[in-house]
């Protein structure tokens, strides 16, 4: 009888380790971060500011003046586009072959306003720029991430965001437009799974 019940006390202990390791185990596998889809990110921005994620998306464009800003599209809506900014954390720049590969960016939610003060200190440095500063403007990819994709000048530009803003301001009482974009801190580029032989 005595070894008996030892063999029944040994089962249960080893039946409460093997439950109490799986759910550790479950526990891990659920804490461990999922990149989100850039849709998520801009739709949830709000909720999510200030923490670090990971965010994934396809390299539709890198900025021009040295890859210190990486753009991500949407897997489902592609006219989704998030912002990554480079940091000296992660090296300072994205690499030029990045562009048109799936990656993988940690970083924090940021916000940058565009509210009245925003949009005057943009006028006065356009009206102190040469005209060759003036001609650049932001970069294609850029206005589509501002949804100013089919607006040409700068003047139209800084109409646009002053309709926006008060708009926005009168539906939700924020007299300012948010620009959400992810300040990286690391990034991995997404290597297609290739097929066990």
């Amino acid at each position: 009888m005595k070894i008996k019940a030892m063999l029944l006390t040994a089962t249960a202990a080893a039946a409460i380790l093997g439950l109490a390791s799986c759910g550790a185990k479950q526990a891990e596998t659920e804490a461990a971060p999922e990149a989100l889809p850039v849709e998520y990110v801009l739709n949830d921005a709000d909720n999510i500011l200030g923490d670090t994620i990971e965010v994934e998306g396809l390299v539709s464009h890198l900025c021009a003046h040295g890859g210190r800003k990486a753009f991500l599209v949407g897997s489902v809506d592609t006219t989704a586009i998030l912002r990554c900014e480079a940091t000296a954390e992660m090296g300072g720049a994205f690499a030029p072959d990045t562009k048109g590969k799936t990656i993988t960016v940690k970083g924090i939610v940021r916000e940058n306003r565009i509210d009245a003060e925003a949009i005057a200190n943009m006028e006065a440095r356009h009206a102190a720029a040469d005209s060759a500063a003036n001609a650049h403007g932001s970069c294609d990819t850029e206005k589509k991430a501002l949804g100013q994709q089919n607006i040409d000048t700068f003047e139209a530009r800084m109409a646009d965001f002053r309709a926006k803003i008060a708009e926005r301001d009168s539906l939700e009482g924020k007299p300012y437009l948010s620009n959400y974009f992810i300040e990286t801190l690391s990034y991995t580029v997404d290597t297609p799974e290739t097929e066990a032989e």
